[in-house]
C-alpha cells in the first residue's frame, strides 16, 4: 500500500465509517448551539430554584411580619420583603412553582388534544378532515383573552380553572401542525407497505405516523409553554389568577403594581423571572427546531 494510503486509512485498510443516529445527530447539533444551551441551563436553574427555593430559607411563603415590610434585599431576606413583610425569595420561588406547573400542565393538555385531533383529521382525510378543519376555523374566530376571562369569572380562581382557560382554544395550532405532518407522512412508501401487509389503522397511526411527528411535537411544546406563562401572568395581573395567600409570578406582579411608584422592585422581580424564563424557552425551542431539521447546514 502506498505511504499516502497508509496515512489515510492506516495499515489495516480503510477505516470503518462511524454510523450516527437521528437523535444522536440532533443532540450533537443542539449542543453546538450556544444560545440554546444557555437557555437550557437557565431553565434547569429556574426549575431547580422553583422546586427547592421555598425550602432553602426558614420563612413560609404566607408568613406576615408588618415590622419588616418593604425591606430591600439584605442578608436575612435575599430578595427583600413585600408590603406584608413576606419574604420575596420564598414567594418568588413558590410563584415560579405555580406558574411553571400551570404552564406545563396546560401545555400537556393542549398537545394531547391537538395531537389526537390533528392525527385523526390528517389520517382520515376527505370529508371528515374537511369538517374537522372547519370546526377549528370556527374556534379560531373566538376571541382568546375575553373568552378566557369569561371562563375564569364563571369557574372562579385556582389552578384548575386557570389551566382550563389557557388550554381551551390553545390546542388549535398544534392540531393543525400535526395534521399537516400526518398528511405528508401517510403518502410515504413505508406506510403504503404497512397498509399492504394488513396493518390496522391504529397501528399505522401509533407505530408509523405519530413517532415521526415527535420532533414537531417537542418543538410545539417548547414554543407553547412561554405562551402559557405569559397568559397566566396576564390573567393573574388582572386579578383573575391564583388567589391569596398562594402566589404565581403573575400574582406577584399584580401585587407589586400596587406599590410601583415607591417600591418598583416589587414588580420588577417577577417581571425579570417571567422574561428570562420565556426567552430561555424560545432559545431552546429554536435550537431544537434547527437541530432536528435535516436541512440544517453544519459549518
Amino acid at each position: 500500500m502506498p505511504l499516502s494510503m497508509e496515512k489515510k486509512y492506516g495499515a489495516g485498510g480503510p477505516a470503518a465509517v462511524r454510523q450516527g443516529t437521528l437523535w444522536g445527530d440532533v443532540v450533537r447539533r443542539f449542543s453546538r448551539n450556544r444560545a440554546a444551551m444557555l437557555g437550557l441551563i437557565i431553565l434547569v436553574l429556574m426549575i431547580t430554584y422553583s422546586v427547592v427555593g421555598p425550602w432553602i430559607r426558614p420563612y413560609g411563603y404566607a408568613d406576615l411580619d408588618w415590622s419588616i415590610a418593604y425591606q430591600l434585599p439584605n442578608v436575612q431576606h435575599w430578595f427583600g420583603t413585600d408590603m406584608f413583610g413576606r419574604d420575596l425569595f420564598v414567594r418568588t420561588a413558590m410563584g415560579g412553582r405555580v406558574s411553571l406547573l400551570i404552564a406545563f400542565s396546560a401545555t400537556g393538555v393542549v398537545l394531547s388534544i391537538g395531537v389526537l385531533y390533528g392525527s385523526l383529521a390528517g389520517f382520515l382525510g376527505g370529508r371528515t378532515d374537511n369538517v374537522m378543519m372547519r370546526i377549528i376555523d370556527v374556534l379560531y374566530g373566538l376571541p382568546y383573552l375575553p373568552f378566557a376571562i369569561i371562563l375564569l369569572v364563571i369557574l372562579g380562581s385556582g389552578i384548575a380553572p386557570m389551566l382550563l382557560a389557557l388550554a381551551f382554544v390553545s390546542w388549535l395550532t398544534p392540531a393543525r401542525l400535526v395534521r399537516g405532518q400526518i398528511l405528508t407522512l401517510k403518502e410515504n412508501e413505508y406506510v403504503e407497505a404497512a397498509r399492504a401487509l394488513g396493518a390496522s389503522r391504529r397501528r399505522l397511526v401509533t407505530r408509523h405516523l405519530l413517532p415521526n411527528t415527535f420532533g414537531i411535537i417537542v418543538i410545539a411544546m417548547f414554543l407553547e409553554v412561554p405562551g402559557m406563562i405569559l397568559g397566566e401572568a396576564f390573567l393573574s395581573f388582572l386579578g383573575l389568577g391564583i388567589s391569596a395567600p398562594d402566589a404565581s409570578w403573575g400574582t406577584l406582579a399584580q401585587e407589586g403594581w400596587q406599590g410601583f411608584r415607591s417600591h418598583p422592585w416589587l414588580i420588577m422581580l417577577p417581571g425579570i423571572f417571567i422574561a428570562v424564563t420565556v426567552i430561555s424557552f424560545n432559545f431552546v425551542g429554536d435550537g431544537f427546531r434547527d437541530a432536528i431539521d435535516p436541512r440544517t447546514k453544519e459549518t
